[in-house]
């Protein structure tokens, strides 16, 4: 396997098993204390390094952050060309 293959099925995986699932639980209340209040704050630690630098870019809207968005996006638009070959 080539080692582009690699850091491509890293940066799916970190979206699929990092970026969403914080995005998913943003949707609803948490109860401080509970262990999914625990698992919230570790997706949020390994998001925030990744989101930060895009949302000093492209500021909320409206409360809507789309920083996930353009995140998943470029790194789509960048994964696609290496998966493919």
């Amino acid at each position: 396997m080539h080692p582009l293959h690699i850091v491509a099925w890293l940066i799916q995986a970190y979206i699929y098993l990092i970026m969403l699932p914080y995005a998913l639980l943003s949707w609803f209340r948490i109860q401080p204390g509970s262990t999914l209040a625990r698992v919230q704050v570790f997706l949020y630690r390994a998001t925030e390094p990744v989101l930060r630098p895009v949302r000093r870019i492209i500021r909320p809207m409206g409360g809507l952050d789309i920083s996930f968005l353009v995140v998943i996006l470029v790194a789509q638009f960048v994964l696609v060309p290496v998966l493919e070959r």
